[in-house]
């Protein structure tokens, strides 16, 4: 693999991801053919659920996007070998645009100011010329247009840089990514607000955007380190994914493990000692009723048990044992996330079948389409500058 040539034909995507796709496929239709069975079963279930499943995997689409702006911006070639996985993740966004329409017709469901009920609630009301149906959608519109507009930007230069191999596709592509950063983090942080942080209308917490863009950062990546590892032991990536780059990766998740902690603790810590009823209220919900069963084990299984475990810089230099801390983490991002949204509207820990159903449904679509456009193009970048240095020391 030395050979300084590349030839696109000897970089084409792994044939097993046909059947990859096409598991993913069964996968998201029984878990959305259940999920319609839910939501005339329960439909105040079916999209409180709804939330969460799609929540959880758009973070990962639109991290996809962040990463690959970074991976842009530092050269790094941690990244560059997986720049197809971030541009093919990144492409999925507008399918999610797709997912949340059910929300048209189901926001009262879900958001506690979009009821006729809010008109009588002061505090909503000081809130309205920001929280109302047709702003959301407004905003929901521009964040879609904001992220699609840039993961297509960066898409479009780099199959350029595939056609015509110009150095000054390169320059333009880290200059997308400059200012793309700077937006990127805005509009996400904008996005926890509506989805998320609006839930509990009077609760408001200066942090929580910051929070959300960290654990989209370590979702995305986890997400990253499972395509590593499934892509390494396939030709023709076998030689290229060295254990540096999976040592890198590893690094990165302990590092967003830790400033995850710090976001969650400094939140906590300034929402607490402020001592203002509308402030702490979320977390008197997340600390009663049983939620406390949830919260505590939170903290333990998802800050202290991967911190110790990636200590270890053998085990993240070996991919069939990252890989595991990093599906761990996938479920511990679900666990995260549910505890952040389903207090709201339970009293008492609760979790549905839906949860799971409308998990599977969004996921297997998502996966669907992703492996959809991995295949659409050569598995790695062959005309970037970089990607010769790399090939070279395979």
């Amino acid at each position: 693999m030395s050979d300084s040539t590349l030839n696109p034909s000897d970089y084409q995507p792994p044939a097993e991801l046909g059947r990859v796709q096409s598991i993913a496929l069964v996968v998201g239709a029984v878990g959305l053919a259940l999920s319609v069975l839910g939501y005339f079963s329960d439909q105040e279930q079916f999209f409180r659920s709804y939330l969460v499943g799609w929540v959880y995997w758009v973070v990962i689409a639109a991290g996809c996007l962040g990463w690959s702006m970074v991976q842009h911006l530092t050269g790094g070639t941690w990244g560059l070998v997986l720049r197809r996985v971030l541009e093919a993740g990144s492409r999925t966004i507008p399918i999610f645009a797709i997912l949340f329409l059910p929300f048209w017709i189901g926001m009262e469901h879900v958001w506690e100011w979009a009821r006729p009920e809010a008109a009588e609630d002061h505090l909503v009301q000081l809130k309205a010329g920001f929280l109302n149906k047709g702003f959301f959608w407004v905003r929901f519109l521009i964040y879609f247009a904001i992220w699609t507009g840039l993961a297509f930007m960066l898409s479009s230069n780099s199959r350029k840089q595939d056609e015509t191999g110009d150095p000054k596709v390169t320059v333009r592509m880290r200059t997308i990514s400059g200012p793309g950063i700077v937006i990127f983090v805005l509009v996400t942080t904008a996005a926890s607000w509506d989805w998320l942080m609006s839930l509990l209308p009077h609760w408001y917490s200066s942090l929580y955007g910051f929070y959300f863009v960290s654990s989209t950062a370590l979702a995305s990546l986890v997400f990253l380190i499972v395509c590593a590892w499934w892509l390494h032991t396939r030709e023709p990536l076998s030689g290229l994914f060295r254990a540096k780059y999976f040592h890198d990766y590893g690094k990165l998740t302990l590092a967003l493990t830790m400033f995850w902690a710090y976001m969650t603790l400094s939140q906590f810590l300034i929402t607490w000692s402020g001592n203002v009823p509308e402030f702490t209220i979320w977390y008197e919900a997340r600390n009663t009723g049983g939620w406390k069963l949830f919260t505590i084990p939170l903290v333990i299984f998802h800050f202290f048990v991967p911190f110790l475990i990636l200590l270890s810089a053998k085990l993240k230099q070996q991919p069939s044992r990252l890989v595991l801390v990093a599906f761990y983490m996938l479920a511990m991002r679900w666990v995260d996330l549910y505890w952040q949204a389903a207090p709201t509207w339970h009293e008492n820990l609760t979790v549905h079948w839906l949860d799971f159903a409308t998990l599977a449904g969004v996921g297997g679509i998502f996966v669907f389409f992703f492996i959809r456009e991995l295949r659409s193009r050569t598995i790695v970048p062959v005309k970037d500058p970089y990607l010769k240095e790399v090939i070279g020391h395979g």
